[in-house]
């Protein structure tokens, strides 16, 4: 399938193709809590399926009229709306970020870094559209391939050669792993990164070790993140919070929460999720 873009909403495996939303999976979880705060109703297929076709309908995900650009901060402690803060702020002078039908980008623009993130859920696999990775080439952005590909190292390797020197990026919690590649990156060219890990619901012990690596985390719906990170890091937010562990986090999300009060909005979810997490 050319046209195939294959997400991850509450674990649940999505599929869309040439605007479609043509498969959902069974959600192995009931409630996820940014799904909540949205769309004010637990995870089921339907639900999944009907949130999909909205941000495909409203914002182009997966088409060629995908929105790129945005101001608007949907999430208080949101991983996209902190990376555009912290540009904006020149806490660090480009992202690294995954956008569906362009795959790993690079930018240093704070309104593109929301464009793209403010409506993702987990990209796990997309296919090019030309139209999205040549209105992001328009805005100074770079994709890594030019097939889509999603691969967050070489994103920040090709970030530090492009003569950047302080990168953030995103990374999906399956994948930290990759945190200790990420590390050796920056010995080597001698540069910084503020890595965030996202999409963290489901992640398993064995890979606390990396996630304990990052900047940043979200907690998603994480049980082992929750309880097992929760404790040890300083936390932003309530019902989603986000942890940073590392004094560079802690800088980072204080100017979050700086801008996110001058604009007067920091969504909440309130009460906390009667369902367990995963």
């Amino acid at each position: 399938m050319k046209n195939r873009h294959v997400w991850e909403v509450g674990k649940s495996e999505v599929i869309v193709s040439d605007g479609r939303v043509i498969s959902v999976a069974d959600p192995p979880i009931k409630f996820c809590p940014i799904h909540y705060a949205i769309w004010k109703n637990e995870m089921s297929k339907e639900s999944i399926k009907k949130s999909m076709e909205i941000r495909i309908k409203t914002f182009g995900l997966c088409t060629s009229e995908r929105i790129i650009e945005s101001d608007v901060f949907a999430l208080g402690f949101g991983a996209s709306e902190s990376l555009a803060t912290v540009l904006d702020r020149e806490m660090i002078d480009c992202s690294v970020v995954v956008c569906d039908g362009a795959g790993t980008v690079i930018t240093d623009k704070p309104e593109v870094v929301q464009g793209i993130g403010m409506v993702m859920s987990a990209l796990i696999e997309t296919s090019p559209i030309l139209e999205t990775i040549e209105k992001l080439e328009e805005k100074g952005a770079a994709v890594l391939t030019k097939d889509a590909k999603i691969d967050q190292i070489e994103g920040t390797k090709k970030a530090f050669e492009m003569g950047y020197k302080k990168v953030g990026v995103t990374i999906a919690g399956e994948c930290s792993r990759s945190i200790v590649d990420i590390e050796e990156l920056e010995r080597r060219y001698a540069k910084k990164t503020l890595k965030i890990v996202v999409h963290t619901t489901g992640v398993g012990e064995e890979l606390l070790p990396f996630i304990k690596k990052a900047d940043i985390v979200t907690s998603c719906a994480s049980k082992v993140v929750r309880e097992r990170i929760g404790d040890k890091a300083r936390a932003y937010g309530r019902t989603i919070p986000v942890y940073a562990l590392t004094k560079f986090g802690e800088e980072v999300m204080d100017a979050q929460r700086e801008v996110m009060s001058e604009r007067g909005r920091i969504l909440e979810v309130s009460p906390a999720s009667p369902h367990p997490l995963l």
